[in-house]
Order: structure tokens, then C-alpha cells, then sequence
């Protein structure tokens, strides 16, 4: 299954915008452009640092609140989660300046940015809906599932085993076992995330 869902906003440290302030940080990671790897110690420090904004009003326990790329923002319950299910494969950076929509405060203490770091090439690039992007600033193309439909998206099943929470090494599109979603629906409250159904090969 495929786990999907855009919630979040990341925007630089110190209220500072990329558009108008020179020396502003903004983080931004996907495989395609980066490569299938960890986030190094720079982008670590300007993630941990930022502002992060949510699409949602301030629902609780809200676990997964928001995906960009292989990168998703969610609770300390569903971190844990991962972690135990796979231990050591992941990357996990604690968050200070988390809002919810509308929110009077931050949510200091209770969610993490994870990476989702066991790479697979699952997606079948030539059989899936792929959007390819090229962008002159880098002279690279980023590539990413199409969520446009008809939805079509090809999987190598063989990929899944051993696993249970990964991210395809091209597009970063994130997957996960029926047992890993059964055990994230049974945390409680609100998973915050959508599954689409794979054609498998």
C-alpha cells in the first residue's frame, strides 16, 4: 500500500522567507534530487530549527501530519511505532515549533520529522503515472507518483519483504505493510493518513 497524505508546511527558521530574505534557510529533500541517503547534518539542523505549520486544526492525538516525500511529521506514538518495527533504519529529528491550524501555541515535545530511510526501488518507473520536473536552478529533474487521475501505480512486490515502512529510492513515494497499517490504525485517535491500493508485479 502506498501512504499519502500532504498536511504541512515548512517554512524557514527565524520567520525569515525565502523570497525576500537573502540569508533565509529553507530545507528541502527528495531522493530524486538528493539521492536514496540520510539528511546530513546541515539540513538537520535547519529542520529542527524551522517553523513547522499544519493543515489541521489542533486534533489529538493527530499521528501523521504530514508527508514531503519520504519525510513525514508525526507524533511521538507513531515514531516509536516505526522504530520498533524497524529498528534503526529510519532517521528521526525531534521538532520544537510545531502548530496546528489556528492554534494559540506551538505543540513542543509531541512530534518528530522521520525519514523514511529503508530504500527500495519498488516503483516500476516505466509501468506507474510519473511526473517528471526538471529544474534549470540545479540542472536536475525531480521525479514523483502522479496524483492525478486514473492512479496508477506499479509495484515490485518482492521489495516488501523484510519491511514494513519504506520509501521507493527514485520518487520517495512511501509504502507499508497491511500489518504496519493495522498497528498505526490501532494507536487511537486520528491516523491522518490516506493508503492507496497498488498494482503489484
Amino acid at each position: 500500500m502506498a501512504a499519502h497524505h500532504i498536511g504541512a508546511h515548512i517554512w524557514p527558521p527565524d520567520g525569515k522567507n525565502l523570497c525576500d530574505d537573502e540569508d533565509a534557510e529553507g530545507f528541502w529533500f527528495s531522493p530524486s534530487l538528493d539521492g536514496a541517503r540520510a539528511l546530513n547534518d546541515a539540513e538537520v539542523s535547519v529542520l529542527r530549527r524551522s517553523r513547522i505549520e499544519l493543515m489541521q486544526k489542533p486534533v489529538r492525538p493527530l499521528h501523521s501530519a504530514g508527508i514531503h516525500h519520504n519525510l513525514m511529521i508525526v507524533s511521538t506514538e507513531f515514531a516509536a511505532l516505526a522504530e520498533a518495527m524497524a529498528p534503526g533504519r529510519h532517521q528521526f529529528v525531534p521538532l520544537s515549533d510545531v502548530w496546528f491550524q489556528k492554534a494559540k501555541e506551538p505543540s513542543p515535545g509531541r512530534y518528530l520529522a522521520v525519514l523514511i530511510m529503508d530504500y527500495a526501488a519498488t516503483v516500476d518507473l516505466e509501468k506507474s503515472n510519473i511526473v517528471r520536473q526538471f529544474l534549470p536552478q540545479l540542472q536536475k529533474t525531480a521525479v514523483r507518483l502522479s496524483a492525478i487521475y486514473p492512479v496508477q501505480r506499479v509495484v515490485r512486490t518482492d521489495t516488501a519483504m523484510g519491511r514494513s515502512l519504506w520509501a521507493d529510492e527514485v520518487t520517495g513515494a512511501i509504502f507499508c505493510t497491511e500489518d504496519f497499517r493495522k498497528r498505526a490504525k490501532a494507536l487511537g485517535g486520528t491516523l491522518g493518513l490516506g493508503f492507496g491500493e497498488c498494482t503489484e508485479i
